[in-house]
């Protein structure tokens, strides 16, 4: 009997080695499974191993309506048109309708779409009060390329006729000798002028100016 217990003694170390031995070689299966699903999973968020792909992706989905800076143009060429042809309504398609928008001067901060396009009403009634605009592009740039959001920086003129003051009373041949000579240097065109920064977004009908800061 005792000299079979070396035996069954060597028997059960083997026994032992063989199960730490399928112990560990399931424990590393299942780590090399967990390390593949994981890079799996990474690959798929970031659109694969090569930035570029990764980065175009990013940008793809940053906005539902991409635009370029020539269409940015094109909407400020739509604005001077309907302008000088005295169309206020052409000229405020510019302008994005929502509660977004925002229109700031030295005066005021209009905050709505129809309360700016009030507002230019008012403040030229007619074509010969709007007179001739014209825009002077210094940039146009992307504040936010992936974003589509867009600014240009420049300067606007406005050449109006010339208001000539009324006068009262009544003047003398030596006043009305005066009054002629000053109307011959009189100027005949008022001229307006400031500068402006106009910040662009995307929208379904194109490019849309969000925030307008003209002094």
């Amino acid at each position: 009997m005792n000299t079979q217990n070396p035996i069954n003694d060597s028997q059960k170390t083997d026994t032992a080695k063989k199960g730490n031995g399928s112990r560990r070689t399931w424990i590393l299966a299942l780590l090399a499974m967990v390390c593949t699903v994981i890079s799996f999973i990474y690959r798929y968020q970031s659109g694969g191993s090569d930035p570029a792909k990764s980065l175009s992706k990013l940008e793809s989905t940053q906005t539902e309506y991409p635009y370029s800076l020539d269409d940015v143009n094109l909407v400020l060429d739509d604005q001077l048109k309907g302008w000088n042809a005295g169309n206020i309504d052409q000229f405020m398609e510019g302008y994005i309708k929502d509660s977004s928008v925002r229109f700031i001067t030295d005066k005021k901060i209009k905050t709505s779409w129809q309360e700016i396009t009030d507002s230019y009403k008012k403040g030229y009634p007619n074509k010969d009060a709007m007179g001739k605009l014209t825009f002077h592009r210094d940039e146009i740039r992307w504040v936010n390329r992936s974003a589509y959001i867009a600014q240009v920086i420049g300067r606007w003129e406005v050449i109006q006729k010339h208001k000539e003051t009324p006068v009262n009373g009544s003047l003398g041949s030596r006043d009305f000798s005066l009054m002629e000579m000053e109307n011959k240097i009189q100027p005949t065109h008022d001229t307006l002028s400031g500068r402006f920064s106009l910040i662009f977004v995307g929208t379904q009908n194109g490019p849309k100016i969000q925030i307008d800061h003209t002094w």
